[in-house]
């Protein structure tokens, strides 16, 4: 259904909403075939930002099986924790290696709930969007942007977010960008 979703949006020109649909089945399903493209539609209407690399596959694999990951690490403390309750109960004292490392890896599952981010992107969704040096209206521009070209969001306060254009930190209107999952 994204295909399609995306074929038409393609064939009705607008390219924002089919660079978001096929994102959208790349995150459900990730295969070389739909990042090619999206790598032809960018190239085909000069966007920035759809450059993949081994790292974006990997990100994105990761993010597909973040969930399996997380339940085979809690499985593990759950059965560590098990067989050291049963071995502390007959008597066997642990090192304290052992216990360092084992709290290590409970903080390690603590920070992979919690604060595990692989980064946000966004679409800019409008025409002559203006792209600013700050959070602000009065702030210096930067330059105007087109609709279509994928940015990293690497922040928000208020009604900015803040993003990577070019390598450099700038920001967009939160209504200008089309936050992707």
């Amino acid at each position: 259904m994204l295909l399609k979703m995306a074929y038409i949006k393609e064939g009705l020109r607008d390219y924002t909403g089919a660079m978001y649909y096929l994102h959208l089945f790349y995150t459900k399903q990730p295969s070389r075939s739909v990042l090619k493209k999206m790598e032809e539609l960018a190239q085909a209407h000069r966007l920035l930002g759809y450059e993949y690399n081994d790292l974006q596959f990997f990100k994105t694999q990761f993010s597909k099986h973040y969930m399996r990951i997380l339940e085979l690490m809690l499985l593990a403390a759950v059965v560590t924790v098990t067989v050291m309750v049963i071995s502390w109960r007959k008597g066997h004292k642990f090192t304290p290696t052992f216990k360092v490392g084992f709290i290590l890896y409970l903080f390690f599952i603590l920070y992979y709930i919690n604060f595990l981010n692989l980064g946000d992107a966004g679409i800019i969704k409008n025409n002559h969007v203006a792209i600013m040096s700050a959070p602000s209206a009065g702030a210096s521009w930067v330059t105007t942007a087109s609709e279509g070209h994928k940015v990293p969001i690497t922040g928000e306060q208020d009604i900015w977010y803040e993003i990577k254009w070019k390598g450099e930190k700038a920001y967009i209107r939160k209504t200008n960008l089309l936050e992707l999952p």
